[in-house]
């Protein structure tokens, strides 16, 4: 169809060269907002605890073990920890993240009063999370729980003995 006479034409109605605007980017599964693409990009702490693979295996591996304590409270607290320890160690729960979460717990040698308050603290905490332990794994550090049981063990030892003496 022709023009009519009686419009004119401006230079935004003509025909354009190149798209206005250019044309949208291929979309990549990879770039998704929200989904993480690297180890770095999971998040962790707070509401999102600690990522580990096979974490439900803990609650298992809680569940069949000799536990000094039938409280269901000190499980979760021992369950939470060891799932923190595997997670910082980038690999599933196994039996010695359990030893050490007993051992950050004041069991297998003589704790000061202090190591007892926490533990009881934590387990008092349990029924009030949202996350069961979170106050447990909050507290601990990271550099702490990734040592070996015996490690654990006497440094909490010594820092109790160290504290009697003061």
């Amino acid at each position: 169809m022709g023009q009519q006479p009686n419009i004119e034409l401006t230079e935004a109605d003509r025909p354009r060269s190149t798209l206005q605007p250019p044309a949208a980017r291929r979309w990549r599964p990879s770039i998704k907002p929200g989904i993480p693409t690297s180890p770095d990009e999971v998040p962790s702490g707070g509401r999102f605890g600690q990522t580990t693979p096979d974490g439900g295996w803990g609650w298992r591996l809680v569940n069949a073990a000799d536990l000094p304590d039938d409280d269901p409270d000190l499980k979760s607290v021992i369950a939470a920890l060891t799932i923190t320890r595997a997670g910082a160690l980038g690999r599933g729960p196994v039996r010695e993240d359990i030893e050490v979460a007993l051992a950050l717990c004041g069991y297998g040698y003589d704790p000061s009063e202090e190591v007892l308050q926490r533990r009881e603290r934590w387990k008092a905490a349990v029924p009030h999370e949202v996350r069961p332990g979170q106050t447990a794994t909050g507290e601990v550090d990271r550099d702490l729980i990734v040592r070996k049981p015996d490690e654990i063990r006497a440094l909490l030892a010594a820092s109790g003995a160290a504290e009697e003496h003061r």
